[in-house]
């Protein structure tokens, strides 16, 4: 089976959640991390640039790997005001950067990664990070839930595509079912979803 190079994106202005198969050097192995950000002295309506372009950074250094696919978690079902519109700021300029670089990514709504990650769409931050511990803990290092929640995005674009950490269930499947994966282009050719 060729060999993908996947980077998933838990989006956050606070602390952006980030899983990957490879480093920013190409070399193969699972990794997690949380990119943190200072918040600045603008106010919550403001742009808050610098927290932007931190995690813009980050995301750029993670994807000179040259992935195929990176997944982002869509944005969350909330209705906080401007912290909503800041999010969705943040979404739009990264998956704008993605595109620009010729970059393939898709994605990933909440109730998908929850049923992934538990059999459950309405499942909590803590359930999430329980399950993801037990199931991938032994591969990779869950150090909080922003990272729980890009390693449940990883497997699961892994598993659309054939690679499955760890063995799968029913509603899994209904989960992988619900997510529209794009065909792959890889060093060995087009790679479907399964």
């Amino acid at each position: 089976m060729t060999e993908l190079r996947m980077v998933a994106l838990d989006l956050s202005l606070a602390a952006t959640g980030l899983a990957a198969t490879h480093d920013h050097h190409g070399r193969a192995g699972l990794l997690a991390r949380t990119i943190h950000t200072a918040r600045t002295a603008h106010g919550a309506t403001d742009m808050d640039h610098k927290r932007v372009h931190a995690v813009l950074n980050d995301v750029a250094a993670a994807v000179k790997c040259e992935p195929h696919l990176v997944l982002v978690e869509w944005l969350p079902q909330i209705d906080h005001g401007a912290t909503a519109l800041r999010l969705a700021e943040l979404h739009g300029v990264v998956k704008h950067w993605l595109h620009v670089q010729r970059i393939r990514y898709v994605d990933v709504r909440p109730p998908e990664l929850k049923i992934w990650a538990t059999g459950k769409g309405d499942a909590n931050k803590t359930q999430v990070v329980e399950r993801i511990t037990a199931d991938y803990g032994r591969l990779v290092h869950i150090g909080d839930d922003n990272q729980a929640d890009g390693v449940a995005l990883l497997s699961m674009g892994l598993a659309a595509y054939g690679h499955l950490l760890v063995r799968s269930s029913s509603s899994q499947s209904r989960a992988l079912a619900n997510v529209k994966w794009p065909t792959l282009a890889t060093e060995a050719g087009p790679v479907v979803p399964v």
